[in-house]
């Protein structure tokens, strides 16, 4: 019996709303890159501790707790999964600003950690059966957008945040008493993100679809078994990508604590100049990504996901360490535009490569991987490393420019290398899915 679907009004009203929550998790998340330099001060923190917070605090316990709450997502009401993150993400987001030393503030970003992980295991579960195999592309790619727009739009909307939170002389909370400005801005967040909780019951739970016929074998298919077998590829790529992502992750943090520290922008300026700058071409880079990889394809490029992948990687390490050591804001802005293209330029061919290179039957195991490995090296090292760089080698928190052009400019040249190196075992491991 064929299972009839949403109308394709109800399913585009899931979309609408799962990407909302999408975008909510990213403010949520990165408005404490904005906060950075008052919540230093006012906590006595170094710039290592605020790596951490930043990093691991949140990376980890986000990419951990992904697999069992994907497995639950397989179980258990998707909605009702997502309506519980968003209730812990939000609530932890608040609870940040109520924070009053280091540990309390690394705990509640633990619990933003653990309840944005819940969203998109079930999201992409709802949407994946809300349409049709040969209509999914569309709606998975606009909840997929939100991850390259996410950060800019955060960044945009927690400068406006900011700029409204700085024209109040004092925050008066009952029962507790006045709070800090950076300490309402994370309350201010965290509590308009609530709004997610009714907008979440207006969405329809789907019926769960199995499409496809299970293959003879594909019980006995394992991905580590794979990966083994063929590390030679594997293996490499999800290093290069792994601390590429390192790269990305510092950046993500650190550049909004230049800005107001080295250039003196007030946080408000940042937010809405620098979020203006990620949010359009740090958008673009993973659009344009596709597409030129598309365009290399029809022209008989072999491996174009591939050289994109690389052509990203070369590009963004000089032009990333020009932004972080330019003589003025407005100058480093300039530089920060064609690096953040280059810069996110993979987003979308990096895991477009896996997909190509790994049987249908291991490509959910091989992409959970991916993200699994990114997330945990990327945003355990990312952060912490400039926090390292300007606390213990430079000695000054306003060298905080040449800590990210060292990151860059050393890590990003040697991921494209090691990417440059799958080309070969990418060949023949294609060759071999061709011919089975």
């Amino acid at each position: 019996m064929q299972l009839a679907w949403p109308t394709p009004g109800r399913a585009w009203w899931a979309v609408g709303v799962l990407t909302f929550a999408y975008i909510v998790s990213f403010v949520d998340r990165t408005i404490l890159s904005l906060l950075a330099q008052p919540i230093k001060v006012d906590l006595s923190l170094n710039d290592t501790e605020m790596g951490l917070l930043a990093g691991p605090a949140f990376g980890l316990f986000y990419a951990a707790m992904g697999l069992p709450l994907g497995w639950l997502a397989d179980r258990a009401s998707r909605r009702g999964l997502i309506a519980v993150g968003a209730a812990l993400w939000c609530a932890a987001t608040a609870a940040c600003g109520l924070a009053a030393t280091f540990v309390q503030l690394l705990l509640a970003r633990i619990a933003v950690g653990v309840g944005e992980a819940a969203l998109s295991p079930a999201a992409m579960s709802i949407i994946s059966d809300s349409f049709p195999k040969e209509r999914r592309a569309a709606p998975i790619g606009v909840y997929a957008a939100a991850a390259a727009v996410g950060a800019g739009l955060a960044m945009i909307v927690g400068g406006t945040i900011v700029q409204l939170v700085s024209h109040r002389d004092a925050f008066v909370l009952p029962l507790i008493g006045e709070i800090a400005r950076w300490q309402a801005a994370f309350v201010l967040v965290g509590v308009g993100g609530l709004i997610l909780l009714p907008l979440l019951a207006t969405i329809l739970e789907p019926l769960r679809r199995n499409e496809s016929a299970v293959v003879a074998g594909a019980g006995a298919a394992r991905i580590d078994r794979f990966i083994r077998d063929h590390a030679d590829f594997m293996v490499r790529h999800y290093v290069a990508v792994s601390f590429y992502s390192v790269v990305v992750y510092a950046v993500l943090f650190w550049v909004p604590t230049q800005f107001a520290r080295v250039y003196g922008w007030s946080l408000g300026e940042t937010g809405l100049r620098y979020g203006l700058v990620l949010l359009l071409f740090g958008g673009a880079g993973t659009v344009l990504g596709g597409i030129l990889s598309a365009h290399l394809g029809k022209r008989g490029v072999a491996q174009p996901a591939i050289w994109i992948t690389v052509a990203g990687m070369t590009m963004a390490g000089p032009l990333l360490a020009g932004a972080a050591l330019a003589s003025d804001g407005w100058t480093s802005l300039m530089w920060y535009a064609p690096a953040l293209l280059f810069m996110t330029l993979p987003g979308g061919t990096a895991i477009q490569v896996v997909q190509e290179a790994v049987p249908n039957r291991l490509r959910g195991q091989a992409s959970a991987i991916y993200y699994l490995s990114t997330s945990i090296i990327g945003n355990t090292l990312g952060p912490p490393s400039v926090g390292l760089l300007t606390d213990y080698v430079y000695g000054d928190p306003l060298r905080i420019g040449s800590a990210l052009a060292i990151v860059a400019i050393v890590i990003a040249p040697l991921t494209s290398l090691l990417a440059l190196s799958t080309r070969a075992p990418f060949a023949r491991l294609v060759g071999q899915q061709a011919t089975a």
